[in-house]
């Protein structure tokens, strides 16, 4: 479908609405109607480019029309029409918001430079408007990075020699890591507020929906599509693109994905004009795109594009000397009242044992629900919710006394059982009491006990713990 400029012509001169229909067709679509409450219920169903709007309206002022078209369609552009041109009602239109005034008969070469400015200038507002609700909408903004580990520093080092160049990036790291937070500082490097850093969530939005998110459509693209919307690519002009969980996009739409990272170019839906735009893209995911692209879920040629650079953020339980401090940031972020609470050192400890499987995302999580239901200002273990950590976290072996007690040390003259026997108890039990903690979710336990699911089948039937 080719993109055709729609014009409403609101004059209360029949003739001159015939013989304008006649002029224009074949260059624009054009509608027209004889009042301005016609106007406003055609804008309520149609998209339009400009409306030209009489002034000497029989029954209506054209003036007032400015303001109520406006509320219905509050992007289009209204230029005025007139027999003659009054300065004093031409200032008077452009001061309550029209773009232009013209003069009938109208000049065609002029017509079509007003319905290009009014095009331009809608377009300017939609995507400001569109970038507002995107800041506004984005998680993370304004956040900062934690840490003192060897591990964070070093990514961070790498991620700081990026700066100024356009190569694609790839973030990989598991849930919570804080990936988009890591392309928000990649970004940030290139200290320029007028670089726009526009973030989707391909995961999040409707298969059916993610293609207009990405790239925009006309009015009339599809059912329910009555306004042109500017898509992620046309906003990102200039700047940089986060694409976050890039893994669950499916195939057709990596092959449009692939044509814009090398093109640099793409098309609104419902529309064959190519809009050409410049962008840093980065990608993240929590899953392996390499067994993804195995299994062919992913194209091959699209995750080659996409890792230019490839950065991994490391899990939390990798980084344990950051805990601490993050602990120290989000108690002051939860913070009631400005009173912040302490936290002794044995809750700090379980604190930093536990393995972390939802990383600083459940970390935050899990220190916020503690500054609220801790009612004094010091939090200590004993304040660890039973569905915190899984259950507090890890089962500490030498603090379970029944555990010991089933296996004690043998004495002189006592028979002795071999080690191989010795050890397969201690496995049971331990594993007996993991299950007890997690209430019998095998795959809570597996997590607790560092080991995968099936991996925890097969030890539970060795040990015959499973009919």
């Amino acid at each position: 479908m080719n993109i055709t400029r729609r014009v409403l012509i609101v004059d209360d001169d029949e003739d001159f609405l015939v013989a304008m229909k006649m002029q224009l067709k074949g260059t624009y679509i054009v509608l027209t109607t004889t009042s301005i409450a016609g106007a406003m219920e055609l804008l309520k169903k149609e998209d339009v480019d400009l409306v030209l709007l009489d002034v000497g309206l029989e029954r209506e002022d054209g003036l007032e029309g400015i303001k109520k078209i406006h509320a219905v369609h509050p992007s289009v552009g209204v230029a005025m029409l007139s027999g003659r041109k009054d300065v004093q009602t031409v200032v008077e239109a452009i001061r309550r918001g029209a773009i232009d005034y013209l003069t009938k008969p109208l000049d065609m070469d002029c017509l079509t430079t007003v319905i290009e400015r009014a095009l331009a200038m809608r377009t300017m507002k939609e995507k400001c408007e569109a970038m507002i609700r995107s800041q506004i909408n984005g998680s993370n903004k304004g956040a900062k990075i934690i840490y003192k580990s060897k591990k964070m520093e070093m990514l961070l080092h790498e991620s700081s020699q990026i700066k100024g160049h356009d190569a694609n990036i790839l973030i990989i790291g598991e849930t919570g890591t804080g990936k988009e937070l890591l392309a928000r500082y990649i970004h940030e490097q290139e200290g320029s507020v007028r670089r726009p850093f526009v973030a989707v969530n391909c995961a999040a939005i409707p298969e059916n929906l993610l293609e207009s998110e990405l790239f925009g459509h006309e009015a009339g693209a599809f059912t329910g599509a009555t306004r042109r919307r500017i898509g992620k690519f046309e906003l990102a002009d200039g700047g940089d693109i986060f694409l976050d969980e890039i893994g669950t996009l499916k195939l057709d739409l990596q092959v449009k994905l692939l044509r814009v990272l090398q093109e640099k170019e793409f098309c609104r839906l419902g529309s064959n004009a190519p809009i050409k735009t410049n962008f840093r893209a980065i990608a993240a995911s929590n899953q392996s795109l390499e067994e993804l692209v195995d299994k062919g879920n992913f194209r091959m040629d699209l995750y080659h594009r996409l890792r230019v650079i490839q950065l991994t953020v490391p899990p939390l339980r990798q980084r344990t000397e950051d805990i601490p401090l993050l602990v120290d940031h989000f108690l002051e972020k939860f913070s009631y009242q400005g009173k912040k609470k302490q936290i002794s050192e044995g809750a700090m400890s379980r604190l930093v044992e536990y393995p972390w499987q939802g990383n600083v995302r459940e970390l935050a999580n899990v220190v916020q629900s503690l500054a609220i239901m801790t009612r004094g200002e010091v939090i200590d273990e004993t304040h660890f919710p039973s569905w915190v950590m899984n259950g507090n976290g890890k089962l500490r072996i030498q603090e379970n006394d029944s555990l010991q007690g089933k296996m004690p040390i043998p004495s002189s003259g006592e028979s002795v059982a071999t080690l191989q026997d010795y050890i397969r108890q201690i496995e049971r039990g331990y594993i007996s009491q993991v299950l007890n903690l997690n209430r019998g979710d095998k795959t809570k336990t597996a997590e607790d006990l560092g080991i995968g699911r099936t991996t925890l089948y097969m030890k539970m039937k060795e040990l015959e713990m499973m009919k």
